[in-house]
């Protein structure tokens, strides 16, 4: 979800709850803290590695979501002063254990909606790797993000005489759109599950339009999705493997496994809907690493933009005398 959704319904909850001021700002730095996440990005262009230093990685998870929290309100205490010049708001922070739960909430709620979102969150990091998502709503919802700036908007210039009675309001508002988008979403995607056999249905930012993916041993189908009038609009077939090489090369799997031991190649599997292979080999082993349904995805880029995201959801590795290394990365 966006920043807007994130902030403003912890504000809300907190609001119509009565919380004290300090458990009401806990709450919203809570809500947000996961997403600063961006700034530990370079980490991986730096020194790659597989401990989800990335966007909705260790910090989108229920147990490095609490540190993070703590980290956020901690600097957001350090500098309450610049929040009130920009921001023009008087944030009240206070450490003790009441404001902790309030800001562990905040957090709960930023998972929960990154969780309904595709691709999701790992939820169980460091015990576990795996992405919990419902698919629902794609990475951000235009509609909500909208009606979100909007009441953020208006929360900031409302008088504080009127602030709690605006923002009960605006809850209430909140939630009636939320229950239909999410309602009207949660039909479409059944509706795309059931038109195909055995597959997996991923949103777009057009709640009419999905994805429908299936898979066995040998291939990868997309199916392009249109709800309003329930028809496919397009269907690819990929294979898994395909593999080009002279009678002499040597084995494949045995330059695939070291391939797959790079951290960069571990990171690739984590974030793709599915990844597909394709391998030459000509003096060494070149082996490209593809997820199908981004390169489908890649449709929809504005054509001006096309060539700029021509690598997007692609991994190449290069492997020569036993040791593999990343030739092309991912853009």
């Amino acid at each position: 979800m966006d920043l807007f959704t994130h902030s403003l319904l912890p504000y809300l909850l907190g609001n119509f709850f009565k919380r004290k001021k300090a458990e009401v700002t806990a709450l919203v730095l809570g809500g947000i803290a996961p997403d600063f996440d961006i700034f530990i990005l370079w980490i991986n262009s730096v020194y790659p590695n597989f401990f989800l230093t990335t966007h909705r990685g260790i910090t989108h998870s229920l147990f490095f979501g609490f540190f993070t929290g703590v980290l956020v309100m901690y600097l957001a205490a350090r500098k309450k002063d610049l929040i009130k010049r920009v921001l023009k708001l008087e944030p009240e922070i206070r450490f003790t254990s009441s404001t902790f739960v309030f800001m562990y909430l905040g957090v709960l709620i930023h998972l929960f909606l990154d969780y309904i979102t595709t691709r999701g969150v790992p939820l169980f990091y460091p015990f576990e790797v795996k992405r919990w998502a419902a698919e629902l709503f794609f990475f951000t919802d235009t509609y909500l993000t909208i009606f979100s700036l909007a009441a953020v908007i208006l929360l900031y210039r409302t008088k504080p005489i009127t602030q709690d009675l605006t923002a009960r309001k605006i809850m209430f508002l909140f939630f009636a759109v939320f229950v239909v988008l999410g309602g009207m979403r949660y039909a479409e995607k059944s509706e795309a599950q059931a038109s195909y056999a055995g597959v997996d249905a991923f949103p777009t930012m057009n709640m009419f339009r999905w994805y429908a993916l299936s898979e066995d041993d040998n291939s990868i189908r997309i199916y392009e999705y249109y709800g309003w009038n329930k028809t496919t609009l397009s269907s690819a077939e990929f294979n898994r493997i395909r593999i080009v090489s002279p009678e002499n090369a040597p084995p494949f799997e045995e330059s695939l496994m070291q391939a797959e031991k790079l951290p960069q190649v571990k990171m690739f599997y984590w974030r793709a809907y599915a990844t597909a292979i394709n391998a030459s080999y000509k003096d060494a082993w070149v082996i490209e690493f593809y997820d199908p349904l981004q390169k489908v995805q890649r449709r929809d880029v504005p054509a001006v933009l096309r060539r700029v995201f021509s690598g997007f959801g692609s991994l190449t590795v290069k492997v020569e005398n036993g040791k593999a290394a990343v030739i092309e990365a991912p853009s």
